[in-house]
């Protein structure tokens, strides 16, 4: 049996909008009380999803357009935000391309 997972996002009606593979899995069990995942299956999906996690942005600059990977972090229960993840990057790199710098004209 083969087990896909996936992720659906929904809008607000519940019609689905994008539908992303995450894994597939090639079970031996062929009834549904024995799906379940073992260790090594746990470990796979984790790293998948850390990496589908993992983005990255670019931004272009006088040198030449420049990829940062972008890491998204969970938010401790110490710290109220509206989302529970966040891209530390998003809040640096609100443009995709960088301003040109202007020094201040001195007085």
């Amino acid at each position: 049996m083969r087990v896909k997972l996936q992720l659906v996002m929904c809008n607000d009606q519940g019609d689905e909008e994008t539908v992303t593979d995450i894994i597939t899995l090639n079970k031996r069990h062929q009834r549904i009380e024995h799906l379940g995942l073992t260790l090594a299956e746990s470990k796979h999906l984790l790293s998948t999803l850390q990496l589908k996690a993992r983005g990255s942005r670019s931004f272009r600059t006088l040198f030449g357009t420049c990829k940062v990977y972008s890491p998204r972090l969970e938010s401790c229960d110490c710290t109220r935000r509206k989302t529970s993840s966040f891209r530390p990057l998003s809040v640096l790199l609100t443009d995709s391309k960088m301003t040109p710098y202007e020094p201040k004209a001195s007085n």
